[in-house]
C-alpha cells in the first residue's frame, strides 16, 4: 500500500472513531421521580391541605351568568385513591414479601385523599374551569420580614431540575369533558398542553410529556430552569350533560433529572446560596466626592 492510500485509510479510521465517541458519549443524568402534589393533608391531625386549590369557572358557571356572580362549583379533599397504584389500603407496596422484617422500610407512597369537584353550567357549550393552586399571600412588614395575610392569590407549583414528563390520575364518570394543562417556563410564557378527553369510568393514569420546545435551560450559571404549572382546564363538550359531573384527581409525580454539574466554586451558581450568601455579606455601596 503506497505512503498516500495509509494516511488516507488512517485519516478515515481516526475520523469515523472520533464521531463515534462524539456521538455515543452519554449525557450525565440523575433522573429522579419527584412528588409534585399528593392532595394530602398538612399533617396527621390536620384538616387543611398542604396545596390548596380553587376552581374557577367562565360565566356560565356562575349564578345569573355574571363575571361576578358566586360560582356554582364545589371542591372537596376526600377519603379516597386509585387502587390500580396504591393498593385497597391505600399504600403503594415495593417488593414481594410484606412479612419481611423491612416490609415498612418498603413502603413509599401513601394516599388517604384526593381532589374531587363538583362542576356544573347554566347552558351546554364549550364551557370550562381553570383548577389552581393558591396560597396565602405573604407581604413584608414595617421591620422588613415576611409574614403571610389572610388574603389568598394564585400560586404556581414549581418542578425541580429539567422535566421530561409528569403524570397524574383523573376519576370520571363517562362525560364527554376533556382537559389541558399549563405550564410556565422561566421567560413567563404560558405553554398549554392538550392532556385528552376524561371520558372514561373511574380511575385512569395520564402522562403529559413535556414538549422539547419549552425552554429548561440556559447557557450560563445558573443553567436550570424551573418549569411550573400554573393550571389545570376541564372544558365541556357541546352536545353534553353540565348539570353537574363529578370529577377527583389524585397524586401528580414527575420523572425529572436533577444532575448538576459539580465545577470548582459550583456553591456560587447555586440560586438559594447566591440569595443567602449576598443578604448576609451585602453591605452599603459607598459614595466618591471625585470619580478620577
Amino acid at each position: 500500500m503506497s505512503l498516500k492510500k495509509t494516511y488516507l485509510a488512517l485519516v478515515m479510521l481516526f475520523s469515523v472513531f472520533g464521531l463515534s465517541v462524539l456521538f455515543a458519549a452519554p449525557n450525565t443524568v440523575n433522573l429522579q421521580t419527584l412528588v409534585l402534589d399528593d392532595f394530602e393533608m398538612d399533617g396527621e391531625d390536620s384538616d387543611t391541605p398542604k396545596t390548596l386549590w380553587k376552581i374557577l369557572p367562565n360565566t356560565f358557571g356562575r349564578e345569573g351568568n355574571r363575571p361576578n356572580g358566586k360560582s356554582m362549583q364545589r371542591i372537596a379533599w376526600v377519603k379516597a385513591w386509585p387502587e390500580a397504584y396504591f393498593g385497597n389500603e391505600g399504600t403503594f407496596f415495593f417488593g414481594t414479601d410484606e412479612s419481611d422484617d423491612n416490609a415498612k422500610a418498603r413502603y413509599t407512597d401513601n394516599s388517604g385523599y384526593c381532589m374531587g369537584i363538583n362542576i356544573k353550567f347554566n347552558r351546554q357549550g364549550y364551557n370550562y374551569v381553570d383548577l389552581v393552586p393558591v396560597a396565602k399571600k405573604v407581604v413584608e412588614n414595617e421591620d422588613g420580614e415576611e409574614e403571610e395575610t389572610d388574603v389568598y392569590e394564585v400560586k404556581p407549583l414549581k418542578f425541580k431540575g429539567k422535566v421530561e414528563q409528569f403524570d397524574f390520575w383523573v376519576w370520571a364518570a363517562n362525560y364527554d369533558y376533556y382537559m389541558e394543562v399549563v405550564l410556565r417556563d422561566y421567560r413567563g410564557t404560558e405553554h398549554r398542553i392538550n392532556v385528552g378527553s376524561i371520558k372514561h369510568i373511574g380511575w385512569k393514569n395520564f402522562c403529559v410529556k413535556i414538549p422539547y420546545q419549552i425552554p429548561q435551560r440556559v447557557d450560563y450559571v445558573p443553567s436550570e430552569r424551573a418549569l411550573e404549572l400554573v393550571k389545570f382546564t376541564i372544558w365541556t363538550n357541546p352536545e353534553e350533560k353540565v348539570n353537574g359531573a363529578y370529577i377527583y384527581m389524585d397524586h401528580i409525580k414527575y420523572l425529572t433529572n436533577v444532575y448538576e454539574d459539580i465545577y470548582d466554586g459550583y456553591q456560587l451558581g447555586v440560586p438559594a446560596k447566591i440569595k443567602q450568601m449576598w443578604e448576609e455579606g451585602e453591605k452599603e455601596d459607598v459614595e466618591l466626592d471625585h470619580i478620577p
